[in-house]
């Protein structure tokens, strides 16, 4: 019941925000198929001898606007952070 839930307003904000799908113009994209978009985002930890580093991969433009939809703050994905 709860992945129906947050489909569904997932659904609504890609509506709100006029985010049409790529391949359907006419179409506001789905809940699904943003969900497919964002699985595309990677976070990653590279290490390098005693160092490691940990990035999160670049958004596309697409995905940024569902980001922006959804009221995700990236501001921090796009700072290496070294240890």
């Amino acid at each position: 019941m709860l992945a129906a839930v947050i489909e569904a307003l997932i659904a609504r904000s890609l509506a709100q925000a006029d985010i049409s799908d790529p391949d359907l113009p006419d179409q506001t994209l789905t809940a699904p198929r943003a969900l497919r978009q964002l699985d595309r985002i990677r976070a990653v930890t590279l290490t390098a001898g005693d160092r490691t580093i940990d990035v999160v991969t670049r958004p596309s433009p697409l995905q940024g606007r569902i980001l922006a939809a959804l009221g995700t703050d990236t501001s921090s994905w796009n700072k290496a952070h070294i240890t």
